[in-house]
Formats: C-alpha cells, sequence, structure tokens
C-alpha cells in the first residue's frame, strides 16, 4: 500500500485499539501494538502499549514498550518506559530504560532490569517534535 495510515506498520501488521468508553474485563494477550484509551480490568501483554490519557488498567503489563499517559493498578516489566505527566501507576515496576516526565507518579518499587535484544541497550522513547517541526507531532529518539 502506498498510503498506509499512521496505525499501520511496515511490515503490514496493525495496532490493535481500545477504544475511549469500552472496559474489557479479562487478560488481553496481542503479539501487535495495542492503544489503550479505555479500560482494561486485567492482565495486559503485548508488542507496544500506548495508553491514553484518561485510559485505566487494572492489572499487570507486560510489553517491550511501554508508554502511560493514564492509571495503571498494578505492576509493569518492559525494556523501555515512559511515564508521561497525567501518569500514575500505583504497582511495582521492573524496566532496563525509564523516563518519568514532570509530574508522573510511579508508586511503587522500581526495579532495573538489565537490557536483553539486540539493540544494545539504546534509547527508543517517543518525545517532543523540535520547534522546527509542526506542533502536536512526535518523533522516535533513536
Amino acid at each position: 500500500m502506498e498510503n498506509q495510515t499512521e496505525l499501520e506498520r511496515a511490515d503490514g501488521a496493525g495496532m490493535s485499539i481500545i477504544g475511549c468508553g469500552i472496559t474489557v474485563t479479562g487478560n488481553i494477550v496481542a503479539s501487535v501494538d495495542l492503544q489503550l484509551l479505555g479500560a482494561v480490568h486485567g492482565d495486559v501483554k503485548c508488542a507496544t502499549l500506548l495508553m491514553a490519557e484518561g485510559s485505566l488498567i487494572r492489572g499487570s503489563i507486560h510489553a517491550e514498550r511501554v508508554k502511560v499517559s493514564g492509571t495503571v493498578e498494578g505492576s509493569v516489566e518492559t525494556q523501555d518506559l515512559a511515564v508521561e505527566s497525567m501518569a500514575r501507576i500505583n504497582g511495582d515496576v521492573a524496566y532496563s530504560r525509564i523516563r518519568i516526565a514532570n509530574g508522573g507518579i510511579v508508586d511503587g518499587k522500581l526495579s532495573y532490569k538489565a537490557a536483553d535484544g539486540a539493540d544494545g541497550g539504546k534509547l527508543r522513547l517517543v518525545g517532543p517534535v523540535p520547534a522546527t517541526k509542526g506542533k502536536g507531532e512526535t518523533i522516535l529518539i533513536e
């Protein structure tokens, strides 16, 4: 496809979305990325988890990369963790790389774990676009 949407990756796999106003009761296991706008009452396991402001997970999270702007009531285990300014995590966190924005809250034990994988510990967090780019966009910092 020439014109892929933002939710489609180059390899053809898309991102699954749980929309605003939707509550899932039970565990979620996904081999693709997941964007959460609603709520999950159960554990979440996926490749990358993007939690929007106002989203909620009551359960544990296991993902390679996690960006939290909502609320997590449970443990988080990840390689890369970005805790945004509106985020709140109530539970223990195991991470290899972490970024906590001013105002983000983690109420629990933080445990460092050695990075695994072929990226050699390379930082891969999402950050703001420099002032020369359009507002509201994000880029991948490598």
